[in-house]
């Protein structure tokens, strides 16, 4: 009786076992409540991928940095990523495209350190400073890189360290490992509730803020990116991953901050209840684009922008067209 038990389970596994979904596997920044990205946890918290007849593991790992990394060496199939990263990627050969663009705001801060707040009081004074980023290349690196220039601080001028994000963050900011700190995907939320009175340097949460970064409001940050060649071989997969992560931004925009909490694994939320819902309260305006669409005009604002800082994107020859599409999403292109 067991051998003919057996024998069935056998049976019902090679003709799909308990999902037979299609296998996908995506890297996912894996700590804190990164907003820019959190679409992509919530339709699997939802069930969406397995509805949409999706078998998908998130690789979550510590930075959108090392997603990109996970995404370029073939480890996984597709990637949360800022959409900076394409472009950045596009300038060293890589065809990496975002087929699903989640939010068109931006949200990082450059902060002092409280030991470092009587000696650093304006962008100008962190020449020699240590200056804390989620990881090296990362976007609020990136970004860290670009804010300084525009004050006179070029790149060896100052050290940049990897401090990862969420509670790793906040620790090296707290003891005087660094000096300042970039902050992005809401960790600055913590960071005010503990220390209310640090002095912030620079941003983006405000239009005025986004202006004097990027030159205008128009912005694409998290999408869901993947190799030119894994698209063109699985275009039935990217439209069904693009269909379960529109239903999760859905989702959002008509749930309540609590409900939205609730629904994200418990490592994605932090002990303080209060500041998660402040950092998803941000995000319920128009932070998320309407339907994964890449805003009008927004690659060529973030190639500018790169063009300041980063000097391989800058001698580049980069077809723009090419690091985004919006062929996988529901009815359009």
């Amino acid at each position: 009786m067991r051998i003919a038990v057996l024998a069935y389970c056998l049976f019902a596994a090679g003709c799909g076992g308990k999902s037979g979904g299609i296998p996908v596997r995506i890297a996912n920044p894996g700590a804190g409540m990164q907003t820019s990205t959190i679409p992509v946890t919530l339709a699997q918290s939802l069930g969406y991928y397995q509805e949409e007849g999706l078998e998908v593991e998130l690789e979550n790992l510590a930075s959108v940095a090392k997603n990109m990394q996970a995404l370029i060496g073939g480890s996984v199939d597709a990637a949360a990523v800022i959409y900076v990263q394409n472009i950045q990627v596009a300038a060293e050969g890589q065809r990496v495209r975002s087929f699903f663009v989640m939010s068109q705001r931006d949200n990082k801060v450059l902060a002092v350190a409280p030991k470092a707040m009587r000696r650093i009081r304006r962008v100008e004074d962190l020449k020699g400073a240590v200056i804390g980023v989620s990881s090296a290349g990362s976007s609020t690196h990136l970004w860290l890189n670009h804010v300084l220039a525009g004050h006179g601080v070029g790149t060896t001028d100052f050290s940049a360290v990897g401090i990862g994000v969420a509670a790793p963050a906040i620790a090296a900011f707290e003891s005087g490992r660094v000096d300042a700190v970039g902050m992005g995907g809401g960790d600055h939320f913590y960071l005010l509730r503990r220390h209310p009175d640090a002095r912030i340097l620079a941003e983006t949460t405000t239009p005025g803020g986004m202006r004097e970064s990027y030159g205008g409001d128009t912005f694409a940050g998290g999408t869901l990116s993947a190799k030119q060649e894994w698209l063109d071989r699985n275009p039935d997969t990217a439209r069904r991953l693009a269909r379960a992560v529109l239903r999760a931004r859905n989702w959002i925009v008509t749930h309540s901050a609590e409900e939205i909490r609730e629904r994200l694994p418990e490592g994605f939320r932090s002990p303080d209840a209060a500041v998660d819902l402040d950092i998803i309260r941000s995000t319920l305006g128009d932070f998320y684009t309407a339907d994964g669409r890449m805003p009008k005009g927004a690659p060529e604002t973030i190639r500018r922008y790169l063009d300041a800082t980063v000097e391989n994107v800058r001698n580049a020859r980069i077809d723009l067209a090419a690091t985004w599409t919006n062929e996988f999403l529901p009815e359009g292109k």
